[in-house]
């Protein structure tokens, strides 16, 4: 072999592992959309779909937000990810853990219940739970309620919004002691959408339902925010998005266990 084609040879060799880097980076170029995303994947629905959840902020109250548990009230879907984004910026001292669906079987199916036909807002442990095959064999019979069960132990949430929809809304119904919040919910999003008003009670029994267990029996504050079905997208993200808000405000001026 020559003395060039030992240099050349010697080249390739040295060379190789940076060209093949090169060519590996731009066939495939990193999944940044996914290392930039507000959310995480935290569990898995009956038919494996992702639990996806974004944790924002990190002040001492503890806001929970659920973006949807029946999949047949699409309209608070079209909401999350703008929500999501606007409230970034709001001056509250929380930390806000949002779940933008915990019931992707249901959404796909178009169906109230998840892919077994049970009613997530009716598997709950709360003192009226009454099983059925609607409400489940047993309490937190299902991987969906049982990861927002443990997340909302875990997290020891100082307040709870859950979104819904339903034929003549928009209004704000409540469980526990959150009137107030419920005033300054509704309040700041008839700013926007006049239609806005709190509704104490649903009118109907709600066995099982999360509001029974974590509001009536635990005595956490929660919010049922109900959109009215075929609500316009940009006008009920305004309005949630005042809302949450004004919540998030009201919970950080009460003084907390937890402040030093």
């Amino acid at each position: 072999m020559s003395t060039r084609n030992r240099i050349l040879a010697i080249l390739t060799v040295l060379l190789a592992p940076a060209l093949l880097a090169s060519c590996a980076t731009t066939q495939n170029p990193p999944d940044t959309s996914v290392a930039n995303s507000p959310w995480r994947i935290v569990g898995r629905s009956v038919e494996g779909r992702p639990i996806e959840v974004a944790t924002i902020g990190s002040g001492v109250s503890r806001v929970l937000i659920v973006g949807g548990i029946h999949g047949d009230e699409v309209e608070p879907a079209a909401c999350i990810d703008t929500l999501c984004a606007s409230i970034h910026d709001t001056r509250a001292n929380a930390t806000i853990r949002l779940f933008r669906d915990l019931n992707p079987d249901g959404s796909v199916a178009r169906s109230r219940g998840n892919a077994r036909g049970v009613d997530l807002n009716r598997n709950w442990p709360a003192s009226n739970f009454r099983p059925s095959a609607a409400h489940g064999a047993s309490a937190l019979s299902e991987p969906e309620s049982q990861l927002l069960h443990f997340e909302i132990l875990s997290f020891r949430p100082d307040v709870i919004l859950i979104f819904h929809s339903i034929p003549h809304g928009p209004f704000v119904n409540f469980d526990g002691p959150a009137a107030e919040l419920a005033d300054r919910f509704s309040e700041a999003a008839g700013r926007t959408d006049p239609r806005w008003h709190v509704r104490p009670s649903m009118g109907y029994q709600t066995r099982g339902s999360l509001g029974s267990w974590a509001g009536v029996d635990r005595g956490i504050p929660i919010l049922t925010i109900e959109l009215d079905r075929g609500h316009e997208p940009a006008l009920a993200a305004d309005s949630l998005t005042k809302g949450v808000r004004a919540v998030l405000l009201a919970v950080s001026e009460k003084p907390h266990p937890d402040s030093p």
